[in-house]
């Protein structure tokens, strides 16, 4: 064999000593703990505060089992809401439920949208976020508008179901805070 040959395989052999038989090649690593600590879910309530009321368009207090609407009629429900909102970026919006079409309203009985009363009395729209700070009695007020009829007597002694309207307090995708 010539001197070529002798070292390229004397090199060959190094090679493999050194990585399989436990030459210098190594891989390295670390790990450490943390310690990252807890973290504590918010919550997020929604209970009536007291019995709703409902009105009509004159403003006066009716009770609803007993009340016949009339073609054009409004009704309004007016219902106090304990809201409990916790969490740093919580983010909330309140909804009527029950109230589709679905349910009996759409070409008979329609609901507006409904406004909110805050805890600190302002008044605002339902689609207005609620946060931490509007946790409290927040009055929820819903109108309600029976439509004219053009067809005659057709609606006459008809119903529309208004047990199942309620509201649900919703989670909005929270709001990024104020960079520093």
């Amino acid at each position: 064999m010539n001197k070529m040959t002798k070292g390229v395989i004397a090199t060959g052999v190094g090679i493999v000593l050194m990585v399989g038989g436990g030459g210098t090649l190594a891989t390295w690593n670390q790990a450490q703990s943390a310690s990252m600590g807890k973290v504590v879910s918010g919550d997020l309530n929604l209970v009536p505060a007291t019995a709703g009321v409902w009105t009509n368009a004159s403003n006066t207090v009716v009770d609803i089992a007993k009340y016949n609407v009339v073609p054009g009629d409004t009704l309004t429900y007016t219902q106090p809401l304990t809201v409990s909102l916790d969490g740093d970026l919580m983010v909330a919006r309140l909804a009527v439920t029950g109230a589709s079409v679905a349910d009996g309203f759409g070409a008979n009985a329609t609901v507006s949208a409904t406004t909110l009363t805050k805890a600190d009395k302002t008044v605002v729209s339902a689609t207005t976020d609620l946060v931490p700070a509007d946790s409290g009695v927040v009055t929820a007020s819903t109108t309600f508008t029976f439509s004219k009829s053009t067809t005659g007597r057709t609606a006459t002694k008809a119903s529309v179901d208004l047990s199942g309207i309620g509201y649900s307090l919703v989670q909005q995708a929270p709001v990024a805070s104020n960079a520093k």
